[in-house]
């Protein structure tokens, strides 16, 4: 949902984030690896369940997408307009719009989509 000129940044911070999570992921097993009583794997794992705990709850208060909004029925189109008009900052989105709900309904046409991608 980001602007065009922002999704270059964005992705390249996940990219970033995510190379800093397996950092600190080996960093973490490295520590506790030498931990008496074979306690390391137990503190890493509860480690891991803290950020991921932390992601899992935030997508909670993710927002609706355009694209999901029209996914879900065709009376959320008017809901769908309105988000893409707050994302783009402009009114004039029908274009778009339009382009979300033909290939929406060109994706509901088809039969069995993954049994195609193999």
């Amino acid at each position: 949902m980001a602007l065009p000129k922002h999704r270059g940044a964005l992705n390249i911070g996940f990219e970033v984030g995510v190379d800093i999570g397996v950092l600190a992921a080996n960093l973490t097993n490295f520590g506790t690896e030498k931990i008496m009583g074979n306690w390391g794997w137990h503190i890493s794992l509860a480690m891991a369940a803290i950020p991921a705990s932390i992601v899992t709850l935030s997508t909670l208060f993710l927002p609706e997408t355009p694209n999901s909004l029209i996914q879900q029925s065709i009376n959320h189109n008017q809901k769908a307009k309105h988000v893409l008009q707050c994302v783009q900052g402009t009114i004039d989105v029908q274009a778009e719009l339009d382009d979300l709900i033909k290939a929406s309904s060109i994706s509901k046409t088809m039969e069995h989509p993954f049994k195609k991608i193999i």
